[in-house]
């Protein structure tokens, strides 16, 4: 009889029982399945990575090298999300154990996220939400102060999966189409998508609505900085629903402040949780919402598909998908 393959699945303290039971779930009996969290002490840890054959990460975090090389006879550490910048991928490489992610099964979510804020941002969303559940209706601007999306453009950094997603869908406004990568799309992507590449100072000065789709690294840090925010069209947008370090805060916070730009949709913050007060969250012109912008029920049912479809590519000797690093 066929023996299972040893599972671990770990996770955080705060990730809400439903989820974690919707993840066991999906794990299929062809695994033993054993768990444990960040906190879990660091013995236990050691023990159970040196046991098992592959991991899920759920979300994945920073682990140190001593529980890594615990796991150096791991197959696959295998996240759920698409983002790897906050796991230890150059000690997991250190120690020979393939790190992979989960294959941008979040990128219709977080297109659609995207999309959401700019109509928020343009249509005033929580004020309108508020004087209608307030009667405060006195002192509204009668739509002076909301904007269609229709014929504006969009300026996407990043090119990838979720940006080329945030394209397809900003189509149906009938709206024009310009990114930035450092790897230009194949030429029917672009035909298809009506999307044309532009040089970064280009698209800044050009792009009404600016969103933000790239992963974080040493190179993509504040590359909206105050330079960049200064280069930007006056009363432009700017959505980031990828990492808050994206941007350079204080620039952002004066720009919106002072009116160079519009508006801003926000789904990462620089602290997480945010704190009651932050001055950026506190201006007018900002909609913000909870680093929720990948997470619905149809994502994690196709992110837990993809990865236990990894996990057991890895287990068979298959070529695993998606590796990050």
């Amino acid at each position: 009889m066929t023996q299972p393959a040893r599972l671990l699945y770990v996770y955080e303290e705060r990730i809400p029982v439903a989820l974690r039971d919707l993840v066991r779930g999906f794990l299929p009996d062809a695994f033993e399945v054993r768990e444990m969290t960040y906190l879990t002490p660091a013995e236990e840890q050691k023990r159970l990575l040196s046991w098992c054959e592959v991991v899920l990460f759920a979300p994945g975090r920073y682990l140190p090298e001593d529980l890594l090389e615990a796991a150096k006879g791991v197959k696959l550490m295998q996240l759920w999300s698409s983002g790897y910048d906050k796991f230890n991928v150059a000690g997991a490489r250190r120690f020979g154990i393939p790190v992979a992610n989960n294959g941008g099964a979040n990128a219709i979510s977080v297109a659609e996220h995207a999309v959401l804020l700019m109509q928020a941002v343009n249509k005033s969303l929580p004020d309108s939400h508020r004087r209608a559940t307030t009667g405060e209706w006195a002192g509204n601007l009668h739509g002076l102060d909301m904007f269609l999306m229709y014929r504006k453009v969009i300026g996407i950094v990043g090119f990838g999966k979720i940006g080329r997603a945030v394209a397809r869908r900003c189509g149906g406004f009938e709206t024009t189409i310009i990114y930035y990568d450092k790897v230009r799309a194949p030429a029917d992507v672009e035909a298809e998508l009506r999307a044309r590449i532009v040089d970064f100072d280009t698209l800044l000065r050009t792009a009404d609505i600016l969103t933000l789709h790239l992963h974080l690294n040493d190179e993509t840090r504040h590359i909206i900085d105050r330079h960049a925010i200064a280069s930007m069209k006056d009363g432009a947008v700017i959505i980031n629903v990828s990492r808050a370090q994206l941007i350079e805060r204080e620039a952002l916070i004066e720009a919106l402040a002072n009116g160079k730009l519009r508006g801003a949709g926000l789904d990462v913050f620089d602290v997480e949780p945010t704190v009651p007060g932050d001055p950026l969250l506190t201006l007018p012109n900002v909609v913000a919402t909870h680093h929720i912008a990948g997470s619905t029920y149809d994502t994690y049912a196709m992110a837990i598909g993809n990865c236990v479809e990894n996990m057991r590519r890895a287990l068979a000797g298959e070529p695993v998908r998606w590796l990050v690093g």
